[in-house]
């Protein structure tokens, strides 16, 4: 008997409903499914993970969760669920490194290898490379070790002070910008960061000058830092060409048009002293405070009695050359203090060593004074400083003095100088 085409019309829409509505059942079952998949992953256990698997046996997730779970009690439960998460999601770059660590802590460092090359291959991010560049470390292979840590720098998103240390234990040269390709500028300014952070202040030359060329405003305390660590160390050449370098590019004002400045920083006082580098120094010293003269410049020094017997409120390292004669010249006037002060200019070697002490500072008008001294041989720096020591019988002193015009030149007898020993 033929159907009307109108009835069939109807039985093909009472067909699509009931097939819909298997659909929308299998649908929620399977939102169910997902959903108590989900929960049992969520307890982080073995046992439930297991259960999750049971009812998603297609998530890779899961399977790498499960060998994380699994650990060392299971290593092989844990190289079996990352198989078949790999098998899974053939692109899962986290998955291969778990796979490949596996492989490696019982002992199968080919496929070890393998698995770690391939995460790296189909996952450009920086975990695949920082781990192969630690799996050729611990397998002794230097050219591969240098091959995968110069691929983990573009790379590189969170802390690199990780792979300084590694490169470190393989060579610590200084180079690591050039070997690694470092363009960056706050990569290089971590590489210098950390070779100070090891107390390689012997190494930080070639990084300070990456640094410098850089001109970045941001770099100068960096730069000064270093600068104040080398004079410590007393590399006082390595010192120096970060200093000049901040000043010639004007990003201290201590510049002269790009000439090369005087021996004295700020002679002048006119920029505030910065305690930095080779500027005046004004270290914290109850009883002494320093402000700066307005007008035509100056500092001054104000004791209120309190302080020590003995202090040093103003200090400059001042770069030398060896077996040399100087003259200190500068331009001063007190206020209430006594001639009998022991306030007076000292010069002592860079290795600790009194070269000379002036005489006692005190004028109530404007003077100049003067103080020579030879520098002995080795010497490359010296300490230039006010000094405040109280006299046997005589109380501190309460006044100030404004300073002036200081400044440093060699003597015309250098032939002298050659001869002479410091006084």
């Amino acid at each position: 008997m033929a159907i009307r085409p109108m009835m069939a019309i109807r039985w093909t829409r009472v067909a699509l409903v009931a097939s819909a509505a298997v659909g929308f059942g299998t649908a929620g079952m399977y939102a169910t499914r997902l959903a108590l998949a989900d929960y049992w992953y969520r307890q982080e256990t073995v046992a439930a993970t297991e259960k999750a698997i049971g009812l998603t046996p297609d998530q890779s997730a899961y399977r790498v969760r499960l060998a994380l779970l699994a650990g060392d009690e299971n290593p092989a439960l844990a190289v079996a669920s990352l198989r078949r998460a790999v098998e899974l999601n053939p692109a899962d770059g986290r998955a291969w490194v778990e796979l490949g660590l596996r492989l490696e802590e019982t002992g199968n460092s080919a496929g070890a290898e393998r698995a770690l090359l391939h995460a790296a291959d189909v996952d450009r991010t920086y975990l695949p490379r920082w781990t192969l560049a630690n799996f050729y470390f611990r397998r002794h292979d230097t050219d591969r070790f240098w091959q995968w840590a110069k691929a983990t720098v573009p790379m590189i998103y969170g802390d690199p002070l990780p792979l300084f240390h590694l490169c470190g234990r393989i060579r610590e040269d200084g180079e690591l910008i050039e070997r690694l390709d470092i363009h960056g500028p706050q990569l290089q300014a971590a590489y210098l960061f950390y070779l100070l952070g090891v107390g390689r202040e012997d190494l930080v030359g070639p990084a300070s000058l990456h640094l410098l060329r850089g001109q970045r405003e941001e770099d100068t305390p960096l730069l000064l830092t270093v600068c104040d660590r080398l004079i410590e160390a007393r590399r006082v050449d390595d010192a120096s060409n970060i200093w000049l370098g901040l000043v010639c590019s004007g990003r201290l004002p201590f510049g002269n048009g790009g000439e090369r400045p005087a021996p004295i920083t700020n002679g002048d006082f006119r920029a505030s002293p910065t305690s930095r580098g080779f500027d005046w120094r004004l270290p914290a010293v109850e009883g002494v405070s320093a402000a700066r003269e307005e007008g035509d410049g100056g500092l001054r020094l104000t004791f209120s009695g309190a302080q020590p017997e003995q202090t040093e409120p103003l200090v400059q390292f001042v770069q030398v050359k060896e077996k040399t004669a100087y003259d200190l010249k500068f331009s001063y006037r007190t206020a209430t203090i006594g001639t009998a002060s022991g306030l007076a200019w000292r010069v002592a070697d860079e290795a600790g060593p009194v070269l000379k002490q002036g005489d006692d500072l005190s004028s109530d008008a404007q003077s100049t004074g003067e103080l020579a001294f030879v520098t002995p041989a080795g010497c490359r720096m010296v300490r230039l400083s006010i000094v405040c020591e109280r006299r046997a019988g005589s109380a501190r002193i309460s006044g100030l003095i404004v300073l002036r015009g200081v400044a440093l030149t060699p003597a015309s007898d250098t032939a002298t100088a050659q001869t002479k020993g410091p006084r």
